[in-house]
């Protein structure tokens, strides 16, 4: 993959000086280094768009930085929105648990350092940030955006998503929702075992769940009762 930055955020990039300046640069050529992604500053964050799905890196600069000293910033976070999710679970309210409203949309997130410890890059000396970016880059192509692939295809994912968020208390709800919402119900089974059979220890919650569901009862979301409950009404076991 071609990661040349367009000259004129080169420009900018090295001619920065103030750090919000370099951290702004650095995140908009960062963006044009990953494919399909752009910069919003206005959430400090790279997005990337396709077909109503939004992917997002989260960007965080250092709280220590100064210009001339050190300048850096961090990745932080990633999560996935996807319209159609959203709008599944409107139109079917028995079918999912309440959420925060920012997070109807939701698919799945994590935090990034689950995934590396090289979650910063230092963009300090203005003759070494392309470099550095281009190095970091590398870096997300094959973690971030790895982790964003294992999730982005429903006839695969009960498959391919990451064992960190197939867990009772975290995205496995979320998936599995998606995954029915999409109309993948093998594939929502899929993970659903997957879940059982990595937490034998949940197995009271997960039933507990599923009487909730018997009962019209609701859960707290990211709850193991939830995931129970989710397989019962979504009619996965």
């Amino acid at each position: 993959m071609n990661s040349k930055q367009p000259d004129d955020l080169t420009v900018r990039l090295i001619q920065a000086d103030k750090s919000a300046d370099v951290v702004h640069a650095g995140a908009a050529c960062l963006a044009t280094m990953l494919d399909g992604f752009g910069w919003v500053r206005s959430r400090q964050s790279l997005e990337r768009r396709e077909a109503g799905r939004r992917e997002v890196i989260r960007l965080e600069k250092s709280k220590w930085n100064r210009s001339g000293s050190r300048i850096e910033f961090a990745v932080t976070f990633l999560s996935v929105f996807d319209d159609d999710l959203g709008a599944w679970r409107r139109a079917n309210l028995e079918l999912t648990v309440d959420r925060p409203e920012s997070m109807e949309s939701i698919v799945c997130a994590s935090s990034f350092l689950d995934m590396s410890s090289r979650n910063f890059v230092v963009l300090t000396r203005s003759e070494e940030r392309s470099a550095r970016l281009d190095r970091f880059a590398a870096h997300l192509r094959e973690t971030a955006l790895s982790w964003f692939a294992a999730t982005a295809d429903p006839e695969k994912t009960g498959l391919t998503a990451p064992d960190a968020l197939v867990t009772p208390w975290g995205f496995a709800q979320d998936l599995l929702e998606f995954l029915v919402s999409t109309g993948h119900h093998a594939q929502a089974r899929v993970l659903w075992e997957r879940t059982q059979e990595q937490y034998p220890t949940h197995q009271d919650a997960f039933a507990a769940g599923r009487a909730m569901a018997g009962a019209r009862e609701r859960p707290r979301w990211h709850t193991p009762e939830a995931l129970g409950w989710s397989a019962s009404v979504l009619e996965l076991l």
